[in-house]
């Protein structure tokens, strides 16, 4: 989901915020010499199977191999590779492979290709939704959206007002009694989607991003999902989801600098 300015003058939430292209990631797979250096498999059928023990055990040698998690974009699985061996295999969705506009700004949901490294892991991960989550919502429910500041007042239909005191966006009733917005929902009135400022309790979303993620760069991700339909598809917005029992799984057993390649 690469954000590119001036290119053009809660349905499917996904976790993935990238600011900009991956250095070294392009639209095809890696080149011969890559994939020869780290062994990636070409396919499915040349990964041993995994090994489903206790993931302290493999610690060691996991260190003492040149452990890598490899993501095949094609095939929509991840391994986890020690040496020529996989000792963790699992499915994955992948970015959905299009361009989405608005205006002058245009994202790129694909999943980069590349190698990438684990720069953090983190348990109970909060998604704080980048523009073009409320830009796809107002297109897709023909809606207008409204950017709310600090200080900012708007008059509703209802003689109800949209406020935002300090951090937080809440509601005055007709009573001009003032009620924060309860964070991960959307603030729909009017015909109009109100973008909380980055920052406001209203722009974190709980739960989206699954139990556990791997921060790798630029945004992208390797985390879960409640939509555990999506895992095998095209679905997400440049990230890679996995089932939450997987990724789980994965975050215990990789350590932050492990690389990533992806094809």
């Amino acid at each position: 989901m690469r954000l590119v300015v001036g290119v053009l003058g809660l349905a499917a939430l996904a976790g993935c915020v990238p600011a900009g292209p991956v250095p070294g990631s392009g639209t095809g797979a890696l080149a011969p010499e890559v994939r020869e250096r780290v062994r990636v498999p070409a396919s499915p059928l040349e990964v041993p199977p995994a090994e489903n023990g206790d993931p302290e055990a493999w610690r060691a040698a996991l260190e003492a191999s040149g452990e890598r998690i490899v993501v095949s974009r094609d095939a929509r699985l991840l391994w986890l590779m020690a040496g020529d061996s996989a000792i963790f295999t699992a499915p994955v969705a992948v970015g959905r492979d299009t361009i989405f506009r608005y205006g002058q700004r245009e994202w790129d949901f694909n999943t980069p290709t590349g190698r990438m490294t684990v720069l953090a892991k983190e348990k109970e991960p909060i998604w704080v939704p980048p523009d073009w989550h409320y830009l796809e919502q107002a297109v897709e429910r023909g809606l207008e959206p409204v950017y709310l500041r600090s200080g900012q007042r708007v008059a509703l239909s209802d003689s109800t007002v949209i406020e935002v005191r300090g951090n937080d966006v809440g509601r005055v009733n007709r009573f001009g009694n003032w009620h924060p917005f309860t964070p991960g929902g959307q603030i729909i009135f009017d015909d109009k989607i109100f973008i909380p400022p980055i920052g406001s309790p209203q722009r974190r979303i709980p739960q989206v991003l699954g139990t556990h993620r791997l921060i790798l760069r630029d945004g992208y991700l390797i985390h879960g999902t409640p939509e555990e339909d999506s895992i095998g598809e095209w679905a997400s917005h440049g990230c890679v989801r996995m089932l939450n029992q997987d990724v789980a799984r994965l975050y215990h057993m990789v350590r932050v600098r492990t690389p990533v390649y992806v094809y």
